[in-house]
């Protein structure tokens, strides 16, 4: 796919009778609005072709493999080389490449209990480099009595190859200017230790003050430190092992004085980024957002756990993101 291919999309809406409404994209099987009795809970670009050909992913499905990995990967004593940056990491399967940016099938189902709408993909073999086709469907529901999100990630291959996905939704309550008073907890003692002068994560360790999220953090604070402790980052962007919990508890909770976002997911960790790119997007939100003016929770296998898939099967994850107002 060359980047000077226009990118168009098609778009599916969804909604529930407590006020939830969210528009859906067939490229990348996306998440392009999420608003709550009118008002965004998340970053809406104002321009549709910059949601659609962003490399910052807003909303969209990620992989094949979700976050970074070596841009040569080794699969049944076989050298894959994947799309790749000047450090040899390859990011999101691909990036402009990678499944964010390929139109899948969509189709919306009216339910009694929740309404979704299904994205259907057939990855071909080599595509980005990675060895099997892959059948991927991608599920967004939305319950029809509760103010939830759900996204169901389900796929399967013809061969022995590395998969493992998420979502790159940019949380927003209700157009903030920023994070900063937001508080942010996640029920985990260790993260993803990167390998000297890039972001691949190649060891784990536990967490240090600075990325300690077992109790809920003032955002602002957390970041200020990041900012002093890892100026070559600059940012909280790492990726985080969960702690169990128990059965009914969210792993990972984000919240301000409007609301309160609970995730709950069967991957192992996630992925935490706080935007501070300064690019230059005007927001449905707020226009002119630029620093700390999101963050995306991407739920994910933790980045030094096999990735390795096997034909032969249906492999299905989950992630549910739970809404409440104050």
């Amino acid at each position: 796919m060359s980047n000077k291919t226009k990118l168009t999309s098609g778009f599916l809406k969804l909604h529930n009778d407590k006020g939830l409404e969210g528009t859906f994209s067939t490229l990348g099987a996306g998440c392009y609005s999420l608003t709550l009795n009118g008002k965004p809970l998340i970053l809406q670009p104002k321009e549709i072709d910059t949601y659609l050909s962003s490399p910052q992913f807003f909303g969209k499905t990620l992989g094949r493999v979700a976050g970074r990995i070596p841009g040569t990967i080794r699969i049944l004593d076989e050298d894959y080389k994947l799309p790749a940056d000047s450090n040899d990491i390859c990011l999101h399967g691909g990036e402009l490449e990678s499944l964010s940016f390929r139109n899948f099938k969509g189709e919306a189902y009216p339910g009694k209990d929740e309404n979704s709408v299904i994205f259907a993909y057939l990855s071909p073999d080599g595509e980005c480099g990675f060895p099997g086709a892959l059948e991927v469907r991608i599920t967004y529901s939305i319950p029809r009595n509760e103010n939830a999100l759900i996204i169901t990630q389900e796929f399967r291959t013809s061969k022995e190859t590395w998969v493992s996905l998420s979502n790159h939704i940019y949380w927003n309550f209700f157009g903030s200017e920023n994070v900063d008073d937001y508080t942010f907890q996640i029920c985990a003692s260790r993260y993803g230790v990167f390998k000297k002068g890039t972001q691949l994560v190649i060891d784990e360790a536990p967490v240090p003050p600075c990325l300690d999220f077992r109790k809920p953090s003032l955002l602002k604070t957390k970041l200020d430190m990041i900012e002093k402790k890892i100026p070559e980052i600059g940012t909280l962007d790492h990726a985080f092992r969960f702690d169990p919990v128990e059965k009914e508890d969210p792993q990972a909770v984000l919240e301000n004085k409007d609301l309160r976002l609970e995730c709950r997911t069967d991957y192992n960790g996630l992925n935490v980024y706080v935007d501070t790119s300064m690019t230059d997007v005007e927001f449905v939100n707020r226009p002119g957002l630029k620093k700390r003016r999101a963050i995306a929770i991407e739920p994910q296998l933790f980045p030094t756990d096999s990735k390795l898939v096997l034909p032969g099967r249906i492999y299905k994850h989950v992630i549910r993101y739970d809404i409440k107002t104050k």
